[in-house]
């Protein structure tokens, strides 16, 4: 029952003054009233869901970039030009020329003594000589360089957090705002029943 609370303490009232009024007349019967308790429909604001926060993972960012390296250093290289050589004869002296006394016999068997002169032996000896001493010619290679590609991170994985406000509804539930409460009531005269 959904009365207002105001309408129902007007009614009580009113059956008690009637109840009075009989009384005086001589009435003497009265009929027992019963008032069931009053109750009031409520609604209240309740928390449905509490807020709370929701994490959402970011990846890293990665990004492709080019860069020259050098891939071989700059580097001399010899070249070696051999010696140039020939071979030279030479007359050398094996014997200077020299004068030696001999002695020897004619036909007649008599000692003859004469100077006798020897000329000076020479012979060829071959030896190699250095027309032009071995040397270097040195050859620079520049170094070689090339483009290559790497994966580099841009941004750090990182975590964005969302905050959920929490969620609220209407709840409506039966309150009593007046207890049970009975009474007499007068009626007409006592022979009528």
């Amino acid at each position: 029952m959904n009365t207002h609370p105001l309408v129902t303490a007007a009614l009580a009232a009113l059956a008690l003054s009637l109840g009075a009024g009989a009384a005086s007349a001589g009435q003497a019967c009265y009929r027992k009233v019963v008032m069931p308790p009053l109750y009031q429909t409520v609604t209240e604001q309740v928390m449905v869901e509490p807020a709370h926060v929701i994490a959402h993972p970011v990846p890293a960012e990665y990004r492709q970039v080019s860069e020259r390296i050098m891939v071989r250093p700059q580097r001399v290289i010899a070249h070696p030009i051999p010696a140039v050589t020939q071979t030279v004869a030479e007359q050398v002296l094996v014997h200077p020329a020299s004068r030696v006394w001999q002695v020897s016999r004619d036909a007649y068997g008599r000692e003859i003594g004469c100077w006798v002169n020897t000329p000076p032996v020479y012979a060829t000896q071959y030896h190699i000589v250095v027309v032009r001493p071995a040397s270097a010619e040195y050859e620079t290679i520049p170094a070689e360089y090339q483009d290559v590609s790497r994966t580099v991170m841009v941004h750090p994985a990182s975590v964005e957090h969302e905050v959920v406000p929490a969620v609220y509804g209407s709840q409506s539930h039966q309150v009593m705002v007046q207890p049970a409460s009975a009474g007499w009531q007068p009626i007409g005269g006592c022979g009528e029943y």
